[in-house]
């Protein structure tokens, strides 16, 4: 029973510093905020998942105005059709040994053009911008590397924060804090080929 007390004033005792906590029991962890304090305790696997709920920012059009542009269109205004007379010169006899011409005639033809139509287009366009919130799942692995073994009574406790990576974008990025712990310990992010990271976090002795 005093355990137990112990445990929930070590808990409510970070509550400035988080919204939720979270106790790792089990290799698969939920939150429903973007900011936890994990609770590593002797039961606590290895590796475990957790999932967090992040709000993600994006712009969009608050009101919309239309103007008008003058332009010319085929597309917005239309064709109109112009025809004009061209006069060519015609060889109406040749030579049939040497195939040269023998008598011209002048001969006028018609020739019909189309042209774009100039008007007024109407456009529309975002004249006020603003700012709609979504939330987003996203999940992120932490690794606890050959930590020392915890009693029963023991627990050690850690922040994660998770924020959108950058406004309009889809990514999110995590940091991971020791706050009590028996050890200093040093956070690390994993990385694909040594180059690209990824949401997975080693937490290890300095």
């Amino acid at each position: 029973m005093k355990r137990t007390i112990a445990f929930l004033a070590l808990v409510l005792s970070f509550s400035a510093f988080a919204q939720e906590s979270v106790i790792l029991s089990s290799k698969s962890e939920s939150v429903n905020a973007a900011e936890a304090i994990a609770v590593r305790t002797n039961k606590t696997p290895d590796t475990v998942e957790i999932s967090f709920r992040i709000p993600m920012a994006n712009s969009i059009c608050e009101r919309y105005e239309t103007t008008h542009t003058l332009r010319t269109s085929s597309l917005h205004c239309g064709n109109e059709y112009r025809i004009r007379r061209v006069t060519e010169r015609v060889c109406t006899r040749t030579n049939p040994h040497n195939k040269k011409c023998l008598n011209y005639e002048n001969r006028t033809r018609e020739i019909r053009t189309s042209h774009a139509r100039t008007c007024m287009v109407p456009s529309t366009f975002c004249s006020q911008y603003g700012t709609a919130t979504s939330y987003k799942r996203d999940t992120m692995k932490i690794k606890f590397k050959n930590l020392p073994a915890l009693a029963d009574s023991e627990t050690e406790t850690f922040l994660i924060s998770a924020e959108q990576k950058s406004y309009n974008g889809s990514n999110v990025i995590y940091e991971v804090k020791p706050l009590e712990t028996l050890r200093e310990y040093k956070v690390s992010q994993k990385k694909v080929l040594g180059l690209f990271k990824v949401d997975s976090y080693v937490v290890e002795e300095k």
